[in-house]
């Protein structure tokens, strides 16, 4: 795994759920930190939201990371991209590596107060699909960490 991304593009300004197919309140990431042409840094605090739509029985799973990640994918290939096109829709077709990382593999991503943050890491690229490495973490501390492939609708 890479250790953090060196950037040269700041995005303070960028909205992820502009860059997003997902609606509120699906979209999870809350800020573009940076990221450059190899990979992206976001920040999320929605984790910690009652109403997050990946919770179960009052419960957000550190596996609910892969879904934090993905998106992260997807904005990263939107700003890739810059095209003017919307965005496309697509899906995860594999998570592989999907470590979790905490000293106790129960508990959820709820359970740390700090705002996560999410690094992915292009591995490889198409035009119709891309793979990524990718790390959460909390205060420098790593929580979940692995691999996913995504492939994009052709319209």
């Amino acid at each position: 795994m890479a250790n953090s991304l060196h950037c040269t593009d700041s995005t303070s300004s960028l909205d992820p759920a502009s860059l997003l197919p997902h609606a509120p309140p699906m979209v999870l990431l809350d800020t573009i930190v940076r990221w450059d042409s190899d990979g992206i840094v976001c920040l999320s605090r929605s984790h910690l939201a009652a109403d997050n739509p990946l919770r179960e029985g009052g419960h957000l799973s550190v596996f609910a990371g892969v879904e934090y990640a993905a998106q992260a994918m997807a904005a990263h290939n939107r700003l890739l991209a810059d095209d003017g096109a919307p965005p496309r829709k697509g899906f995860l077709a594999v998570a592989s590596k999907v470590t979790a990382l905490a000293q106790n593999p129960d508990q959820g991503l709820d359970q740390w107060p700090e705002t996560l943050t999410i690094e992915a890491w292009v591995i490889a690229q198409t035009r119709d699909s891309s793979m990524y490495q990718f790390r959460l973490s909390v205060e420098d501390k790593p929580v979940l960490e692995g691999q996913l492939t995504a492939v994009l609708s052709s319209g």
